[in-house]
This record gives structure tokens, C-alpha cells and sequence, in this order.
């Protein structure tokens, strides 16, 4: 009796048994007919070729421009203001008188002046006439020439002062702000007026630490205003022949045409200039670039056909940044087609293809 229990308790454990591995069975064949149904992964990205650039690594510096020529122009004498002819912010040129002090007292002093002069050389002329007849003495003949060199050295001092209090412009030159008026009593050694030289050219000053390589005259460098995005090339015409004490940097001057950029006096601008020779780097966009904590990564797009790719993931050395592109030192070459906007989400061996819009312009770029 009990063995036949058994037995049914077998029967029935092996018919369950047959029928789970059925069951099973049945749905792995479902399973892999409806994977051989489904499409393959893919991905659309756009994708460009990978340029090489002639690059050179630039360190920027703040730089100082600096006036053609500065003048504070004083009074050697005292009086009033009888003439002004220097506006603030006015352009002036060179020997235009712009500030005029009373000299009327000279004035009259020289008049007296030149007619004691012409007095003396009278006298010293018939004193020769009578020499040669040697009706004076040799002394008297002395006299009135020295009577003569005085009478011009005075008329010298009266003409000296007139001129003094004549402020000519020694340049051309733009004036700076003052607050001087018609009539207004100036002491002697008063300062009147700040003149800032007009020149064809703008000057830079800036400093590089003495770490660099120095740059020669004639070199390049870049400079870049503060409220501008652009840059522009200026020339290197100075070079200080000692480093600063405190920084143990050199200083440099540069120049650029004004016509090309005009910047008054002791602006601030940045200066970029050249710290390493030229090199050829490939170059790729920015977001072409894939990160994680093992480097960095761009996807190479190695054509299948029928407008199809593959991605290959490919390890680069990065090098500087340059504007929306990052230089590459190695791994990728110059000419390979790499996925940009959308790289993010592609896996090795995946299916890609490529936007059209992108494609065309690849094309076009060629």
C-alpha cells in the first residue's frame, strides 16, 4: 500500500516538473523570436571632422597705457591772466600760446630798454670816429661799448620775461581739466595746466615674470580693452633692461596705431603674449568631449554604409582650451569624424547616425 503511494507521489511530481520546463522553454523561444523582431539601438548626433590648428600657448597679463607725453605746465613768475586759450579737453599744437600772464611792466621797462640802447650805440659810434682821430681816450671807447652790452643784456631780461609769461604748448596735446579764468592772480610756480601728448601711436607697458623666455623687439603680443571682445596685435618696442625689484618681472612696452585702437592714458587692458613656440594640434569641439574618472573620451564615427555608423570610443590627451575648442595632444588624427552635440549618450559599438543638416555642411567644410 505504501509503495503505492509512492509511486503516484513520483508521477505526480514529474508531470510537474515537465510541465514547468515546458512552460519555460516556450518562453524563452517567445522571447528570442520577438528580439529577432526588434530593431537594433541607435542614436542621431550631429558630428564633425577633427582640424588641426597652428597654436601657440599665450599668457595673459594686465597692462597699463601710458601717455605719449605728460606735461604739468607752471608759472616761473607771478601775475594776472590776461589771456587763456586752453579749454579743457581742448586740442592744442605745438608753440600756441595758452596761458598769458600781465606784462605790461616789462613792456614799458623794454621800451626804455631799446631806447637806451639805441642811445649807447650813438655814443659808442662817434666815440670811435673820434678814436681814430685820436681826439678820446681808448677808456671812454671802452665804456660806451660795455655802455652798449649792458643796454643789450637788459633788453635780453625784459624779452626773457615777456616770453615766460607767454605759456606756449611744447606739443600737440589734448588739455586736461582746470578750473583757471581770465583775471585770476597766479603765484609764481603755480601749476596750470596737464597736457597729454597726441601721437599716432598707443603705448602699453606690462610686466612678464622673469620664469618666461624674454621676447625680443619686434615680437607680437595681443591686446584686449576691457569692455571689448576683441583683441588686437600690438608690437613690441621696449624692453627694460632690469626686472622690477619687488616682482622680479621685466617690463615691456608695445605700440599700436591709434587709428587702430585709441585708449587714453593709465587704461587697464589685458595683454596676451607669447610663452611657447608655434605647434600644430588637432582640434575638437568642446562638447565632443566625454569624461569620467578613468580620462577623457571622444566617439569616433567609423562608416557601416546606407548612412550608418559605428562608434568607437577613443581615449585623448587634452591640451589648452581655445575659445569653444579644446587642442588634443594625441589620440585622435586630423580628418576623423567624431560625434559632437549628442555625444553624451552613446556606447561603444553603437549604431549612430549622423544629422543631415551636420552631414551637409561636413561636406561643404571639405
Amino acid at each position: 500500500m505504501k509503495i503505492r503511494q509512492w509511486i503516484v507521489t513520483i508521477i505526480i511530481l514529474a508531470a510537474v516538473i515537465s510541465s514547468l520546463y515546458l512552460y519555460k522553454s516556450s518562453l524563452q523561444q517567445a522571447k528570442s523570436a520577438q528580439g529577432a523582431n526588434m530593431p537594433e539601438p541607435s542614436a542621431t548626433v550631429n558630428a564633425s571632422q577633427v582640424l588641426r590648428v597652428d597654436y601657440q600657448k599665450m599668457l595673459k597679463v594686465s597692462g597699463e597705457v601710458q601717455a605719449f607725453k605728460s606735461l604739468s605746465l607752471n608759472n616761473e613768475f607771478a601775475g594776472q591772466i590776461i589771456r587763456l586759450n586752453a579749454a579743457s579737453g581742448s586740442l592744442v599744437t605745438k608753440g600756441q600760446v595758452l596761458v598769458e600772464i600781465d606784462h605790461r611792466d616789462e613792456d614799458a621797462r623794454l621800451i626804455a630798454a631799446q631806447a637806451q640802447l639805441t642811445l649807447t650805440e650813438q655814443t659808442h659810434r662817434r666815440y670811435l670816429k673820434l678814436k681814430k682821430n685820436n681826439e678820446i681816450s681808448d677808456e671812454l671807447v671802452d665804456q660806451a661799448n660795455a655802455a652798449v652790452q649792458i643796454a643789450k643784456s637788459d633788453i635780453a631780461i625784459l624779452t626773457t620775461t615777456i616770453t615766460k609769461k607767454k605759456l606756449r604748448a611744447p606739443f600737440n596735446a589734448r588739455v586736461g581739466i582746470h578750473n583757471l579764468e581770465t583775471g585770476q592772480y597766479l603765484d609764481n610756480n603755480s601749476q596750470l595746466l596737464t597736457l597729454i601728448g597726441v601721437n599716432e601711436y598707443t603705448w602699453v607697458d606690462f610686466y612678464l615674470p622673469q620664469i618666461y623666455q624674454e621676447l625680443s623687439v619686434g615680437s607680437l603680443v595681443k591686446i584686449s580693452p576691457m569692455n571689448r571682445d576683441e583683441s588686437f596685435d600690438a608690437v613690441i618696442i621696449a624692453i627694460d633692461p632690469q626686472l622690477a625689484r619687488e616682482s622680479r618681472s621685466l617690463k615691456y612696452r608695445a605700440q599700436i596705431k591709434s587709428s587702430v585702437l585709441a585708449l587714453k592714458p593709465n587704461t587697464l587692458v589685458s595683454v596676451y603674449s607669447p610663452i611657447s613656440a608655434m605647434m600644430s594640434l588637432t582640434s575638437v569641439p568642446d562638447l565632443a568631449i566625454t569624461r569620467d574618472p578613468l580620462g577623457s573620451y571622444v566617439f569616433l564615427l567609423e562608416a557601416e554604409g546606407e548612412g550608418a555608423y559605428r562608434a568607437k570610443k577613443v581615449k585623448v590627451t587634452l591640451g589648452d582650451r581655445n575659445n569653444d575648442r579644446v587642442l588634443v595632444l594625441s589620440g585622435i588624427e586630423e580628418g576623423q569624424l567624431i560625434a559632437t552635440k549628442g555625444a553624451f549618450k552613446l556606447f561603444p559599438q553603437m549604431k549612430v547616425y549622423v544629422a543631415e543638416s551636420l552631414a551637409t555642411n561636413t561636406v561643404t567644410d571639405k
